[in-house]
């Protein structure tokens, strides 16, 4: 029997300084390419100022993380959620997984997840992932219960999960046709280790072994790359599946030589009627555009002026790339009132 795996990805932001993770949420409307990877990568470097160069990997799809609060139901079926992350697959028809989270004064948990035929409710004990922001060494390790349902069959589980900000460094990703990905990155590692019973008979029916990693690009709010490999085996239910998924940060990471963002200032943000950029240490712009959420170009110039006007657009997050005359790129987040 086949099944799909609930693979437990979701997206951080980061704060535009090294070795801290500031959320455990992405942006809102981040977009991510899925990879498909021509061998393993080497993930095993960890602690300061390491290195991970990944390369061969090549675009195959598009995912869209967007984030709502709970609905009536999802809060009676996942108490104390707090936000709901849907992570839409784009395709004919789309599809989306749902991955519900519980931020309060103690931290953020886990609550749930659905993703096809499977759903994790962690009611018995929500997933602890910390209390943000986390800094470089931290290590958070704690139980999981709940109950699961599959294929119409429904049981119990309990585990555990631990979460470790374990290293931070420089990543490349290498890209045959555009610029390289070079950039300091922070990593959040992710373990998750489940196992799943059909009370009050059949016991230790199965288990979920996972880990994710996520890589916080520095000088951005995102999340430059993730990775998550999940092993789902149950001989009571015929099942043996190792999944594998790469997503890079389209926006980000895409031909991207980037510079230190604190190099730039932008102000005032959120703005009304203009944004101002102004450059340090000779640093000279030769390139700015400006992005929404969806990844839509809503302004590019080569004219680079004091003050851009941003008067005519709509409410909301937009990012704006600045590029240098030596071709070295950054991106900075601001809100339009």
């Amino acid at each position: 029997m086949k099944t799909k795996l609930l693979v437990l990805a979701s997206l951080f932001s980061i704060a535009g300084f090294s070795q801290t993770i500031s959320t455990y949420e992405s942006d809102d409307g981040t977009d991510f390419t899925i990879l498909a990877a021509s061998g393993a990568l080497d993930q095993s470097p960890t602690g300061a100022n390491v290195f991970w160069t990944f390369n061969g990997l090549t675009p195959e799809g598009t995912n869209i993380d967007t984030y709502a609060a709970p609905d009536a139901t999802q809060l009676t079926t996942y108490p104390g959620t707090t936000n709901v992350q849907t992570i839409t697959t784009q395709g004919m028809p789309p599809v989306a997984s749902t991955f519900l989270l519980r931020t309060d004064g103690t931290g953020t948990y886990i609550t749930g997840g659905e993703q096809a035929d499977i759903t994790l409710n962690y009611n018995t004990t929500n997933a602890f992932i910390g209390l943000f922001p986390l800094n470089f060494g931290a290590n958070n390790s704690g139980t999981a219960a709940g109950t699961f349902s599959f294929m119409g069959t429904n049981g119990t589980f309990t585990g555990t999960l631990t979460a470790t900000v374990d290293a931070y460094g420089t990543l490349t990703l290498t890209d045959a046709v555009a610029n390289d990905y070079v950039a300091p990155v922070t990593r959040l590692r992710i373990d998750q280790s489940l196992s799943f019973s059909i009370p009050p008979i059949f016991n230790n029916i199965g288990t979920l072994t996972q880990i994710t990693y996520y890589y916080y690009d520095n000088n951005a709010d995102n999340i430059a790359f993730r990775y998550t490999n999940a092993h789902l085996v149950s001989a009571f239910l015929g099942i043996d599946q190792t999944t594998e998924t790469f997503e890079r940060n389209t926006i980000l990471t895409l031909s991207r030589n980037t510079v230190d963002a604190s190099q730039f200032q932008l102000y005032p943000n959120p703005a009304k009627d203009f944004i101002t950029i102004d450059s340090k240490n000779g640093q000279i712009i030769k390139t700015i555009s400006i992005v929404d959420v969806q990844g839509r170009n809503v302004y590019t110039s080569n004219d680079i002026a004091s003050q851009i006007s941003v008067v005519n657009l709509q409410q909301g997050m937009y990012f704006v790339t600045l590029e240098t005359e030596i071709g070295a790129i950054t991106t900075k987040k601001f809100i339009k009132q």
